[in-house]
């Protein structure tokens, strides 16, 4: 029995997978089987099991962009042509982007689409860049624009003395004989 038990050592040995350690215990020569720590592991068992545990996980979720990344990427798209995805923008970004030259629009490009966004949102400044309009500028900037061009249009309605008799000439023709059905 002795020489089987033997012969199953030494065959575990040899794969390496475990060895014999004589230890002293109780002052007695004790020879002890233990796994080999310098025993070549096996890689596809390992890979197998990382797979498995991999599989095993959930998928992660993914993470919302925060609202300055959004601006960010929309931004980029809109000075891409991409329509679609500037709707999150409003008008007073689009006017600054519009408005900032082409070389401005590169530099502001090649920053990440967080970093555009906070830009815009006026929360961290690109000092390379000019500083955009708030909404209420924008909003303030619009209404003078609307009423100084309100202004320009009832001028010229009202400022030509000509056209004005002009119209009030035709009008009263036109009171005064309808035209003919034909």
């Amino acid at each position: 029995m002795k020489a089987l038990f033997a012969a199953i050592a030494r065959a575990l040995a040899a794969m390496g997978r475990v060895t014999w350690v004589a230890t002293m215990e109780s002052g007695k020569l004790v020879w002890r089987a233990v796994r080999s720590a310098l025993a070549p592991h096996d890689p596809i068992a390992e890979a197998e099991a990382m797979v498995e545990a991999e599989a095993a996980e959930p998928a992660p979720t993914p993470v919302a962009p925060s609202p300055a990344e959004q601006w960010g990427q929309a931004a980029v798209a809109y000075l891409t042509g991409e329509e679609p995805e500037a709707a999150a923008l409003d008008d007073a970004a689009r006017f600054y982007l519009d408005a900032i030259s082409l070389d401005q629009q590169v530099a502001l490009s090649q920053n990440e689409a967080a970093v555009i966004g906070r830009h815009l949102l006026g929360e961290r400044l690109l000092p390379s860049l000019p500083r955009p309009m708030t909404p209420a500028e924008y909003r303030s900037m619009e209404a003078a624009r609307a009423a100084a061009a309100a202004a320009e249009a009832h001028r010229r309605l009202t400022g030509d003395e000509n056209k004005r008799s002009h119209f009030v000439a035709v009008l009263d023709e036109l009171i005064a004989e309808p035209p003919r059905a034909i």
